[in-house]
């Protein structure tokens, strides 16, 4: 098809320069002066030429150079030819939509087949990717590359395969959805952003360290009453003493053994009073501590970096307190 295009075109874009002006002229030729098509047609051998000899890259440029004096869709056919050549698949696709944009009309039968044909190939190999937002001012990347802005919408086409679509705002969590594009389909994202002020964790659940203190609280509570009690008793037992032993009572109180009990008693209540004060109190000041000081809210700060891969980018979003 090239060879037929490098020795055809050249004799129809001398026919369409010198035409009439009573000659009708076709979509793709209106606002296109002759000498602004003879330039280009110098273009388009020039790249055929450069084709021919495999000469690839440098037959891209030339067929750019000639659609930007005239778009037209042989020239448009050429160059995703040639892009196919180098492999640039996507390229080539918007280019044989642009060559097609007019149907059959500028091609012959099999100029028109071949188009078509090579349209097909290059749909099994591409899929679309689309996504929106809302949030005012928040950015959208597609494989590590600035895609729009929100709010907005956005529709690319891309090679089957995994992709990676992010979005940030400062202030906001950064979202990363990775989406895997079969061939023909479209993946659609839409992407909700999230104040990084309504994100807050805690180290741990704070009902643990609040129980701790509630129960030193109650510890200490139980160790005053404990306390209470063993003074009245304590003072029962000196008022009973001093009525019994006007005169003394043996050391250990053996001879006067439900005194001793209730001293024992006293002792005992004072002694687990004293226990649960201290103990109390340092469960108190522990969970207290915890809870306001060493367990304070610490905000979630995501990382977003995004690493170029050999299929496109991936996003990756640590976390740091």
């Amino acid at each position: 098809m090239v060879d037929r295009i490098r020795h055809v075109i050249p004799v129809v874009l001398a026919v369409l320069g010198h035409a009439t002006v009573a000659a009708a002229e076709q979509p793709w030729e209106v606002g296109i002066s002759a000498s602004t098509r003879t330039r280009a047609q110098a273009l388009f051998e020039e790249g055929n030429q450069l084709f021919a000899r495999e000469a690839h890259a440098p037959a891209l440029v030339r067929y750019e150079e000639a659609i930007a004096l005239w778009d037209h869709p042989l020239i448009r056919l050429n160059k995703a030819i040639t892009e196919l050549r180098l492999d640039r698949v996507l390229q080539a696709a918007d280019d044989l939509d642009a060559a097609l944009r007019y149907g059959a009309a500028p091609f012959d039968d099999g100029e028109y087949r071949k188009a078509l044909a090579h349209r097909d190939a290059v749909a099994r190999r591409v899929g679309r990717v689309e996504a929106s937002c809302r949030e005012p001012g928040a950015q959208v990347l597609l494989d590590g590359e600035v895609w729009f802005a929100c709010p907005g919408r956005g529709a690319r086409r891309v090679l089957a395969g995994t992709h990676v679509v992010v979005g940030h705002k400062d202030g906001y969590l950064p979202i990363s959805r990775q989406q895997t594009v079969a061939a023909g389909t479209t993946a659609v994202e839409t992407l909700a952003f999230v104040r990084i002020d309504e994100t807050i964790v805690y180290q741990t659940p704070r009902w643990i360290p609040w129980t701790i203190a509630g129960g030193g609280a109650a510890l200490a509570v139980g160790g005053v009453v404990l306390a209470v009690a063993a003074a009245r008793q304590m003072d029962r037992f000196d008022a009973a003493f001093a009525k019994r032993c006007p005169s003394g009572c043996a050391a250990d109180l053996s001879d006067v053994p439900d005194l001793r009990r209730t001293k024992e008693r006293a002792e005992t209540k004072s002694a687990l009073a004293v226990t649960g004060l201290i103990a109390g109190g340092a469960a108190l000041v522990t969970g207290a501590v915890w809870a306001v000081w060493f367990d304070r809210p610490r905000r979630v700060v995501p990382v977003l970096e995004v690493h170029p891969t050999t299929r496109g980018a991936e996003a990756r979003v640590s976390w740091h307190f």
